[in-house]
């Protein structure tokens, strides 16, 4: 990465911690410390790592993401995150929220008029490499941070610029087809954004794919194809995440934060949590590193 974004950025935040900016949508997150795997949730984002990395974990499958290569994660997606840094070695990220209105315009003015070449690509999340055109935008981004005026004026175009570069790369297979509402990956979408929203409610999975008028079958497969869960297992993954907020965030007891994420049976509860997490609800204890749910 650019020296002179690391500079610029250790310079306005030189403490360790999660930093607002004077753009909503865009934070800092720096630590000197390791933080081993852990389960989060990230919403739709791009990951922008200045210095050290971090190692995630989607079924079964590594994803590497540091000072060379960027993530992008098209959906709101559960995942296990390792952070690596050390006071002699610190980690040091830009995290920023992807506007959607944003993204399905380029995308569809991309798959009008740019012949791109993408990959297949088995994950949805993905990484691509920083190039010279992403540095420098990166770079006018970190040098607007100190003023209110140039974000407010130069702020979404700077943005809306670092959208079109992620979109035009050449592994943003899956980015392309969740903005594009005839693909069935974009119905996924939709659907993931209501169980998102419904977590806490009885969700049937035969009435969420006739919403999106598919077949149960191909419900199935897409959304695994997508999220690399089954929608049992993802609706199970948000449930507990959230669980693990109204634990150790809110401070609910373990009978209200059964009932408020959506399971009807205590015992069933506790055993999942224990098993996702490695201890019992009661010794909940908050996310060591950043999620996107802190955006």
């Amino acid at each position: 990465m650019n020296k002179n974004i690391l500079t610029k950025v250790d310079k306005l935040f030189p403490e360790d911690g999660l930093h607002s900016t004077l753009l909503d949508n865009v934070k800092l997150y720096k630590t000197t410390q390791y933080n081993p795997k852990e389960p989060i949730i990230y919403e739709l984002c791009l990951i922008l790592v200045l210095k050290g990395k971090k190692t995630g974990y989607l079924s079964n499958k590594q994803i590497q993401y540091d000072a060379k290569n960027y993530l992008v994660v098209p959906t709101i997606l559960p995942f296990e995150c390792e952070t690596h840094a050390s006071k002699e070695e610190p980690f040091l990220c830009m995290l920023i929220s992807i506007n959607k209105q944003t993204m399905y315009e380029l995308v569809k003015k991309i798959s009008k008029g740019e012949s791109l070449k993408l990959k297949k690509n088995e994950l949805t999340v993905f990484t691509d490499k920083i190039d010279d055109k992403i540095e420098d935008v990166v770079l006018r981004l970190v040098n607007i941070l100190e003023s209110k005026v140039e974000c407010q004026i130069l702020g979404e175009q700077i943005l809306r610029e670092l959208f079109y570069r992620i979109a035009m790369s050449e592994n943003s297979t899956f980015l392309h087809k969740m903005f594009l509402d005839t693909n069935n990956e974009a119905k996924i979408s939709k659907t993931i954004g209501e169980i998102h929203k419904n977590y806490g409610t009885h969700l049937d999975i035969p009435t969420l794919a006739r919403l999106e008028d598919m077949s149960v079958s191909s419900y199935n497969t897409h959304f695994k194809k997508i999220t690399s869960y089954t929608p049992l297992q993802y609706i199970k993954k948000i449930r507990l995440n959230k669980a693990r907020d109204y634990l150790a965030i809110k401070k609910y007891q373990v009978k209200d934060t059964a009932y408020a994420v959506g399971y009807e049976s205590i015992s069933q509860f506790s055993k999942d949590f224990k098993n996702y997490f490695g201890y019992p609800p009661k010794d909940a204890k908050p996310y060591s590193g950043i999620s996107n749910f802190e955006l």
